[in-house]
């Protein structure tokens, strides 16, 4: 994951760079009165070096604030968005939200577990960036429990490893995603969350929105 987002931004940046070279050897040709200048070859390198952190910042810019550009960037990686998981454990089935949080450096990960009546049971926030292993992803979160009713949160870590469902083309985005979740300290240490499976809400917009469609899902209908 790190080396594909690397790549990408070296990318960017030489051809950037090549734009820039190009513009500074035609500004003779273009404007052949500035080589009278004094200290021309200083003007021109000052234009360029502007010129240059201009368009990074700007290309930068638009790519991080544009889906179909952040989605042409990170290619199959591209998780961003509202995600609801499941998984069930010792005969008890559990839900809650995942957002993936994407910039052009890493995917961040806010979430939450809830309840039944889909109150707030745990909260999740990553504290690593999504790491490649031999195919397959993982995260590390910081997992706070509210273990009491009084709301005392105990903070422990997570480790989350997903398997990623392979697009059916470049332009398809990712829309399940499979894994397990290993729990380290507190009341759930050693836990085991096996076979837990993330669906993306492509209209989501608010985790409201991904509770609206756990409702429909999880309450009985009569």
């Amino acid at each position: 994951m790190n080396t594909y987002k690397k790549n990408n931004k070296e990318y960017i940046y030489t051809v950037v760079l090549l734009l820039v070279v190009y513009i500074a050897v035609g500004i003779e040709v273009w404007l052949p009165t500035i080589k009278s200048l004094d200290y021309y070859w200083i003007i021109v390198l000052l234009i360029s070096v502007g010129l240059y952190q201009f368009i990074i910042w700007f290309t930068l810019f638009i790519i991080s604030n544009t889906p179909f550009l952040m989605h042409l960037y990170w290619g199959k990686l591209y998780v961003n968005g509202y995600w609801s998981y499941e998984y069930t454990r010792n005969g008890q089935k559990y839900f809650g939200i995942w957002r993936f949080k994407q910039d052009l450096t890493n995917t961040h990960v806010i979430g939450s577990g809830l309840n039944e009546d889909f109150s707030v049971r745990t909260i999740v926030r990553s504290v690593s960036p999504l790491i490649d292993e031999q195919g397959a992803f993982f995260v590390l979160n910081l997992r706070q429990e509210l273990s009491s009713i009084e709301g005392f949160i105990t903070p422990v870590y997570s480790k989350t490893t997903l398997i990623l469902d392979e697009p059916r083309n470049w332009f398809s985005s990712v829309k399940t995603i499979r894994g397990t979740t290993e729990i380290y300290g507190g009341n759930s240490n050693a836990h085991l969350h096996p076979n837990v499976i993330f669906k993306k809400h492509l209209k989501a917009k608010s985790d409201e929105d991904v509770i609206n469609d756990l409702k429909k899902a999880h309450t009985p209908t009569s």
